[in-house]
């Protein structure tokens, strides 16, 4: 199997082939997000149906969220009536069920990018543990930041999940949150409480308090 990657007009196609036989293909499109900028959705997804369940769409996903990762892309949705294909790949529903389109998902690919979208009027700094068992790129200690004027958060990873300081200890965090909650709480569907799981206890309240004034700038 290999998977080949085309430009068609806006839209990057992805397709697995085996002998020059095309058995499953994807196509991936630019969109304009809520702040104008650039975010990607998932479409076309298929599979031939004598060759489903082989392996052929995961090769395929897998080269997309490389490709999505080389260039530092934050986050890609899809709308499917068929959810629980794409669950396993860390999917998870990214609208309330009252939107016209409730079954759409969406997937944190980088997270760096994916902070950078939210914002705060106040400054902090906060070490989050972020899970990401699919893309260990993604999995670890981040030092979050906001400046004193506000605005959008920066972050950068200072540690990946082994890693000890001098003594042998594990990097502490201040709060911890697995991707999947991370995008529901970006879009409105956890609260922060949900969300994360804050791991110093003493500074519970402040640290909620910081989180509870994140303001997301992008929607679907």
């Amino acid at each position: 199997m290999e998977v080949e990657l085309r430009v068609e007009g806006r839209n990057l196609v992805f397709a697995a082939k085996e002998k020059d036989q095309v058995i499953s293909t994807l196509s991936l499109t630019p969109d304009i997000g809520g702040d104008g900028t650039t975010i990607y959705q998932i479409r076309n997804a298929f599979t031939k149906g004598l060759y489903r369940r082989r392996g052929y769409m995961d090769a395929i996903l897998k080269e997309v969220f490389a490709c999505m990762q080389s260039e530092n892309e934050a986050f890609v949705f899809l709308g499917t009536r068929e959810p629980h294909i794409f669950k396993k790949y860390g999917f998870v529903n990214i609208v309330k069920p009252q939107d016209p389109f409730p079954d759409t998902l969406g997937r944190i690919i980088d997270v760096k990018s994916f902070l950078n979208f939210f914002e705060s009027e106040h400054e902090f700094v906060l070490s989050l543990r972020i899970h990401d068992e699919m893309l260990p790129e993604n999995d670890g200690v981040y030092m979050v930041h906001c400046g004193p004027e506000g605005g959008r958060l920066n972050s950068v990873k200072i540690a990946n999940p082994l890693m000890t300081n001098e003594q042998g200890e594990k990097l502490a965090s201040e709060a911890s949150v697995d991707v999947a909650d991370l995008i529901q709480f970006g879009f409105g569907l956890k609260e922060a409480k949900d969300a994360f799981k804050i791991t110093v206890k003493m500074k519970e309240e402040e640290i909620c308090g910081r989180l509870n004034e994140l303001k997301f700038k992008q929607s679907v």
